[in-house]
């Protein structure tokens, strides 16, 4: 077996009797009792014919359960493409005809995918945990493989990241890339038996799948698995469940800040945030009012998940830290290395960040070194400090939304004449979703034409990719070529010269 599946296996092994795993009924599982349960999924997958190289969607909420799929899914070879379980009809056939899943694993409540019906038989439900049954679909025409012992090398899941231009990039993570930056982060946060996390992250996202799920169980430590955030449960949980660190996004922070709770005395070690970028100021605010270590870090999907992280003890003001296991360059325009303390493209090397694409991005390298497209500069200590994006994506507390699809989706409307979707400021989410339209006919009432847009939305697209904010101009600012100039915008926007809000 590959190391991580080999270490994971271990882990349950190495804790028999202790229990290492608590599910959102409040309810903690031995290691004997999750191995129990592991065997009973390798037996499934076994006989269904699941193995080697098969590619099965995983759609769940976080749960002891989803930990477990994913590790015996990699025991037996196969390839994991978690995505968000919130995922509409249309969005599962269209992921089904790009990667012909041999079975797709979702949530027990989730509305029957009609469009499928004729590809995969649905099969009895499979759990024997206290947490709600899974749905199991299996395809009926899926060719049997067998299963096989991964090695380091293949590919352990599939995510998609957001670009700047076209559809998703579609990233491939090896069980070698994943196992090492597991192993960064246990080294970035000291990590030991001693320590216990709550995972309210998605575990479709890398963050959750690898800074929570994985460095924790390698460490022998403790997961309790919430499926989402709650503000008002969240330090009574700190404090009752007696964590030592959990993984936050900028949003959540800002959340936090906004209500009346103050902490109890607990064992924090410290909070960290990621996702996106967290303001000085709410930095400063959340330090000041709860005396509590935050520590800021930087990734990507592309490294699988840290690529820096401020020392425990030696946090730097506005950085996001030091590199763990990876390479961090800063790059000029002619893709040269700039001295410290100069503004260029941050670009990254090591074991744990891919050398492609599974859909061929040659310009996303130079040297071996993958272009983020994020601008920053490193001291003359070794810190990294962001200073902007150069992509266009869209951060919405922690969810990388790729405008472009936003607007495949909508100008499909027969008024707009134009649109674009771009990034505003948002204090509690750090962007918001917003759409810019002009129209064909130059009407004052959009009235009717933004119920359209909204139920096409909510028909469509996922709800972080769903505009929160909806603005009809008269034009929008483009380049010589035509090209909308999706920052000035964005920047036109946040002054007020768009003032047709509705």
């Amino acid at each position: 077996m590959s190391k991580l599946t080999t270490q994971l296996k271990q882990q349950l092994t190495n804790n028999l009797k202790r229990p290492i795993m608590q599910d959102a009924k409040n309810h903690w599982y031995t290691g004997n009792e999750l191995n129990e349960e592991r065997e009973t999924w390798l037996q499934y997958f076994t006989n269904q014919g699941i193995g080697y190289n098969d590619i099965v969607l995983i759609a769940l909420n976080n749960s002891v359960t989803y930990s477990l799929v994913t590790e015996t899914l990699w025991e037996v070879g196969a390839i994991v493409h978690p995505i968000n379980p919130a995922v509409t009809d249309i969005q599962l056939s269209e992921f089904e005809e790009q990667y012909n899943y041999s079975a797709m694993i979702l949530n027990s409540d989730i509305e029957e995918p009609d469009t499928l019906n004729s590809t995969f038989e649905k099969r009895p439900k499979l759990t024997t945990l206290h947490e709600p049954e899974v749905e199991l679909y299996i395809r009926k025409d899926h060719e049997i493989h067998p299963a096989k012992e991964p090695f380091d090398n293949q590919f352990a899941v599939i995510m998609h990241t957001s670009g700047t231009t076209g559809k998703p990039k579609r990233v491939g993570l090896t069980h070698e890339q994943l196992f090492t930056n597991a192993n960064n982060i246990i080294k970035s946060q000291d990590l030991t038996d001693f320590d216990r996390t709550m995972i309210i992250m998605p575990l479709f996202h890398v963050n959750a799948m690898v800074i929570s799920n994985l460095a924790t169980r390698l460490s022998d430590g403790q997961l309790i698995f919430r499926t989402k955030f709650s503000a008002h449960l969240f330090w009574k949980e700190i404090f009752d469940k007696q964590l030592t660190w959990v993984s936050l996004t900028p949003a959540i922070i800002e959340i936090l800040l906004q209500r009346d709770e103050q902490p109890k005395p607990n064992k924090l070690r410290f909070l960290r945030t990621a996702s996106a970028p967290l303001l000085p100021t709410t930095l400063e605010e959340f330090r000041y009012r709860f005396d509590i270590p935050l520590i800021e870090s930087y990734g990507m999907t592309e490294a699988a998940s840290q690529i820096t992280q401020n020392p425990l003890y030696a946090p730097k003001q506005n950085s996001v830290g030091i590199p763990y296991g990876t390479s961090v360059k800063i790059l000029d325009s002619s893709l040269t290395e700039m001295d410290t303390n100069k503004v260029g493209e941050i670009a990254l090397k090591g074991e744990s960040v891919i050398t492609h694409y599974l859909d061929a991005q040659p310009e996303a390298f130079s040297n071996g070194y993958l272009l983020t497209g994020d601008l920053g500069r490193i001291d003359d200590d070794g810190y990294l400090f962001i200073v902007g994006r150069r992509k266009e994506m869209i951060i919405r507390g922690g969810e990388n939304i790729n405008p472009l699809e936003v607007e495949d989706c909508l100008k499909t409307l027969p008024f707009i004449q134009e649109m674009a979707v771009v990034g505003t400021p948002d204090k509690i989410y750090g962007e918001t979703v917003t759409a810019v339209i002009v129209t064909k006919n130059n009407q004052p009432d959009h009235r009717y034409q933004l119920a359209l847009l909204k139920n096409l939305a909510n028909n469509q697209l996922m709800p972080a990719e769903r505009p929160t904010k909806y603005i009809f101009g008269q034009s929008l600012p483009k380049n010589p070529t035509g090209k909308v100039q999706r920052n000035l915008l964005a920047k036109e926007i946040e002054e007020k010269q768009y003032i047709k809000e509705a």
